[in-house]
């Protein structure tokens, strides 16, 4: 019989109590998905992973304040996104805007193509995703960091609205607006029509 998977709640507790491995299963499960989150904002992968570690290594400094009763992914982004806007502050970053190099392994990258790829799509229009991939990327990086953000938890992450909310510290409506209007900017300026892709992003 498998073994039961922990929550990331309870490898924190864990984790807060001293326990070693619990705080690497935790780090073994975000540090990719982690990663990516901050690669989309800052656009550089240098600092990105710089910025990745410093964030993992406030979480182990302050494991003693988390609230057990709350999600651990949400506490986690909020540092991250917190961070990660400081680098930015900082200019300690230079954008990167090919989408063709994955950030930490070719199994974890997610391309933003894919974001706003139809899933319908034909094997005749895979040529002209692939050519968006690049330019898809540049227009990201032009958006305002309020887009980018809930682009990339809401879009990218997959996380709901209501997570979304309690990382960036606004409300759920704040969340459905600004995604609505990062969505029409970004496809916008990616030059695409209504009707021309899905509207997944």
């Amino acid at each position: 019989m498998a073994e039961e998977r922990l929550s990331d709640e309870i490898l924190a507790v864990k984790a807060k109590e001293g326990d070693r491995a619990a705080f690497e299963e935790l780090f073994n499960r975000y540090k990719k998905p982690l990663l990516n989150f901050i690669y989309r904002l800052i656009g550089s992968r240098e600092t990105a992973e710089e910025v990745a570690q410093e964030v993992f290594i406030k979480v182990y400094k302050n494991l003693d304040i988390f609230d057990a009763t709350k999600r651990f992914a949400s506490w986690l982004y909020t540092i991250a996104r917190n961070l990660t806007k400081n680098a930015i502050r900082d200019k300690r970053y230079f954008r990167d805007v090919s989408l063709e190099q994955p950030i930490s392994g070719q199994d974890e990258y997610i391309e933003l193509k894919d974001v706003i790829a139809d899933p319908s799509a034909q094997p005749d229009t895979i040529a002209q995703d692939e050519e968006l991939a690049e330019q898809a990327q540049q227009v990201l990086n032009t958006l305002p960091l309020e887009y980018r953000e809930v682009i990339t938890l809401c879009s990218i992450q997959a996380l709901t609205y209501e997570e979304a909310a309690k990382i960036i510290g606004c409300s759920i409506a704040t969340v459905s607006t600004r995604l609505n209007k990062a969505r029409i900017l970004f496809m916008k300026k990616l030059g695409l029509g209504p009707g021309k892709r899905s509207d997944n992003i």
